[in-house]
């Protein structure tokens, strides 16, 4: 029995909501929410949700406080029928949680910066496999807790699959230093520039990792995780139709023909998020980057060019699909405002109406998105960036209503979101979503599947989850549908809440912050060791049921390496500094 809450707090303006987790005999009534010292200072009713899937961690009341708007320290005390529970300590801030927050993962992201043998290595790459040449890639982001490698996209060989790894990172810190700015608070005065200082590391990092052919080279990638470092960094390649990550070989190695695009980067594996990058940073100046302002435009520029023309020639099936042009609003969004030149807008334009055309209309104004197809869209990390594109389009967008239209296509989709997460007891307000499963049935469900494309790879999704809250909060600032806003700022709070401690474990996903911890090993090995400030993989479904729950903790089982749920990864860290930094305060 226990009252789950966020382990740092809440902000004063935010939702402020904690989660009982006990018994159904357990039957609360009443709570209370005292300050330190004692002196009760709200009080209110529980809400029963009951059980929650096949997770059998217990029966589910919410408890929401959000009226108190009081600053300070707090504790939760709930009366149940076998006595009084009462919760860990938490604070309410107006701002300083999430200040603490972006400032913990923007120190994430510079302890994870490449340096000593690695960034010697990557200033003289040579290609893995027949290609020839050398490439200075130095600089950019150690990708994962075991991944000393860095990478602007994987997964390729699953089609639908790709996330945006390094390229989106770089882009991020610029679009998160603009938020800050719009907040208004001057206390974010030495983060924005602590955020302007990596953006322009990232943006460095693209700039080196260009190809002669126009566009981007996707990946530095390491041998095996305690090799020698000198002489085993590559320029690193993907197959079409599989991949070596979990096996020595790849399981179309001997069919496919390796050339040059198999090194390089569609608009989906981190062409479009890189231009983007690029032409955010041509917006930014700060002191000491290696390049200027007209060289970032020109290269965001000359890239887009070039891919847009090419894409099909870079992407595994020779086809776009919905990844390539979400990556596409984006990076067409940003060279607008960066050139103000307005063929850019008119081509965001129709990449929106591309987009448009893949939303499958429900009742209640809800949709949801194909990524191809037949094919419901759904994804492990990036979830959140569809909606997010549409808004920043529609920020640009001079006509009245084509912007309109954008913002209320944003709308639908996360109605959408909304409907399928709280139509089933969900306490948490964990974001369920449509798929079709290996047989072609369409399921709904909390936790990405074990059976996919890109299977054996599956994990914890604090990245999915992190970019729905900063879709909701983005989508928040325009909508004008004040119930709609009700819920989206509800949802927003309770997905940084998930990763801050209010989950079924009472673990907190930032590691050196708030309790229970997780750390990585493999082979009951604890070799590569978190880093403070960042956030690892986190829950998924439990092993052997997709409607179960796991958090695998301690070696034992059959259980060998927990990467899955363990292991730090950086676009979780990406998307929870943008959905903090949308919040505005």
């Amino acid at each position: 029995m226990e009252v789950l809450v966020n382990h740092l707090g809440y902000d004063a303006g935010g939702r402020k909501t904690a989660v009982y987790q006990g018994k159904r005999e357990d039957r609360p009534v009443h709570f209370c929410v005292r300050r330190e010292g004692g002196e009760t200072v709200f009080e209110g009713i529980p809400t029963e949700c009951g059980e929650v899937a096949q997770w059998n961690t217990g029966y589910y009341w919410t408890l929401d406080f959000s009226d108190w708007k009081g600053e300070g320290v707090f504790c939760i005390c709930l009366e149940t029928s076998s006595g009084t529970v009462v919760s860990e300590s938490f604070e309410i801030r107006q701002s300083l949680i999430t200040m603490r927050l972006i400032n913990a993962a923007c120190y994430y992201f510079k302890a994870q910066r490449s340096s000593g043998e690695w960034l010697h290595e990557d200033r003289s790459l040579s290609f893995d496999g027949e290609r020839a040449g050398r490439v200075d890639a130095h600089g950019g982001w150690y990708d994962a807790t075991g991944d000393y490698g860095i990478h602007l996209s994987h997964l390729s060989h699953g089609t639908v699959h790709n996330p945006q790894q390094a390229s989106f990172s770089a882009y991020t810190f610029f679009k998160a230093a603009e938020e800050l700015t719009a907040s208004g608070n001057e206390q974010y005065t030495m983060l924005k520039r602590r955020m302007l200082d990596e953006g322009c590391f990232g943006a460095d990092f693209l700039m080196r990792l260009r190809a002669p052919s126009g566009g981007f080279f996707r990946s530095i990638s390491r041998a095996n995780a305690l090799a020698h470092v000198r002489g085993n960094r590559k320029i690193g390649f993907e197959y079409h139709g599989s991949s070596s990550q979990f096996s020595e070989k790849a399981a179309t190695a001997d069919e496919e023909v390796v050339n040059d695009t198999n090194y390089e980067v569609s608009l989906r594996s981190g062409g479009g998020t890189a231009i983007a990058a690029l032409a955010a940073a041509s917006r930014h100046y700060y002191p000491g980057t290696d390049y200027t302002r007209d060289e970032y435009l020109l290269a965001a520029k000359d890239a887009w060019h070039y891919l847009y023309e090419n894409n099909e020639q870079y992407t595994n099936d020779g086809a776009w699909n919905l990844i390539d042009e979400y990556c596409s609003l984006l990076a067409l969004t940003e060279l607008f405002r960066a050139s103000e030149e307005y063929e850019y807008l008119m081509e965001a334009g129709a990449m929106a109406e591309r987009i448009y055309k893949r939303m499958v209309m429900e009742e209640g104004q809800k949709a949801y998105l194909t990524v191809r197809d037949g094919e419901p869209y759904y994804h492990a990390a990036d979830e959140g960036l569809p909606v997010m594109a549409l808004i920043e389009y529609a920020a640009v967008e001079m006509d009245k209503e084509k912007s309109n239209d954008a913002i209320k296509m944003a709308e639908m989709l996360m109605r959408h979101m909304l409907f399928v997460s709280t139509s089933v007891s969900n306490p948490f307000g964990y974001p369920r979503f449509l798929y079709k499963d290996e047989k072609g049935i369409e399921r709904i469900q909390f936790f990405f599947p074990h059976h996919t494309a890109v299977e054996p790879w599956w994990q914890g999704e604090n990245a999915r989850i992190a970019s729905l809250s900063a879709a909701a909060r983005a989508l928040l600032a325009v909508t004008r549908d004040m119930e709609l806003k009700d819920a989206l700022e509800l949802f927003a709070d309770q997905q940084i809440n998930w990763i801050m401690g209010l989950n079924p474990f009472n673990s907190c996903m930032m590691e050196g912050y708030g309790r229970n911890n997780i750390q990585y090993f493999f082979n009951d090995r604890y070799d590569f060791m978190n880093c403070p400030g960042g956030i690892c993989n986190g829950i998924t479904s439990a092993e052997d049921n997709e409607e179960g729950i796991a958090l695998i903790r301690e070696p034992g089982g059959s259980v060998k390496d927990n990467w899955r749920w363990a292991e730090q990864w950086i676009p979780h860290v990406t998307w929870f500094i943008l959905a903090e930094a949308y919040k505005r305060i």
